[in-house]
């Protein structure tokens, strides 16, 4: 099963191998931070009660910054795996 799309892996491919990985750490780590940012709002919301407005902008903006950052970093360790 492919996560990356093939017109993103193809600009994914351009990349050298080196700077691949480099990418592709930093984005899993701003994926990891994503998913901190997402548990901590959990639990601020549940212990705190739900104040929509800035709970939703703040769980749906984390949201898709983490998955942006974990296609991309699957997509560029992936390329530093495979090799040149």
């Amino acid at each position: 099963m492919k996560i990356v799309p093939t017109s993103i892996e193809e600009q994914i491919n351009r990349v050298d191998r080196q700077r691949s990985l480099y990418i592709g750490i930093a984005a899993a780590v701003i994926a990891a931070w994503s998913v901190f940012r997402l548990l901590w709002v959990l639990y601020i919301g549940m212990t705190f009660g739900w104040f929509l407005g800035s709970m939703v902008f703040s769980v749906v903006l984390w949201g898709v910054i983490g998955a942006v950052a974990g296609v991309a970093a699957v997509g560029f360790l992936t390329r530093y795996n495979r090799g040149s």
